[in-house]
């Protein structure tokens, strides 16, 4: 029933943008903005059992638990960076839509580097050097 609440959130900020996009249009960004936010906190509130169950299965394995932090870490850079583009692109702002989506991309590098040591370092000492 929680995509029922995250629709009509959508559906009744989409009308009030209408309304406000021929007059007021820095009204109709607020709103954007104020929705996208409540959907993403619905998201979150939504996801989360989805991220004890994963965590818990992590756990039961015995992996190391890096490996959950980067995969969360990373999408949480997914979902943050793809929420300011698309603000930024519907306002207008191509150029900084574009360099939110470049912060993320290098975020994910960043955060993803340990796990490329650790395939280097596997990698290695297969080959036998």
């Amino acid at each position: 029933m929680e995509i029922v609440k995250i629709a009509a959130i959508c559906i009744v900020a989409a009308v009030l943008c209408r309304l406000f996009d021929s007059g007021s249009k820095e009204y109709s960004l607020y709103i954007k903005v104020a929705a996208a936010s409540v959907v993403l906190a619905f998201v979150f509130i939504y996801i989360s059992p989805v991220i004890e169950s994963i965590t818990g299965i992590f756990g039961r394995t015995g992996a190391d638990g890096e490996y959950l932090e980067i995969l969360f870490k990373s999408a949480g850079i997914c979902y943050i960076s793809q929420f300011a583009h698309d603000i930024c692109k519907d306002s207008g702002e191509n150029l900084l839509a574009a360099q939110a989506e470049l912060a993320g991309k290098a975020a994910l590098i960043v955060i993803a580097l340990p796990l490329f040591e650790e395939v280097t370092e596997i990698v290695v000492s297969l080959a036998g050097y």
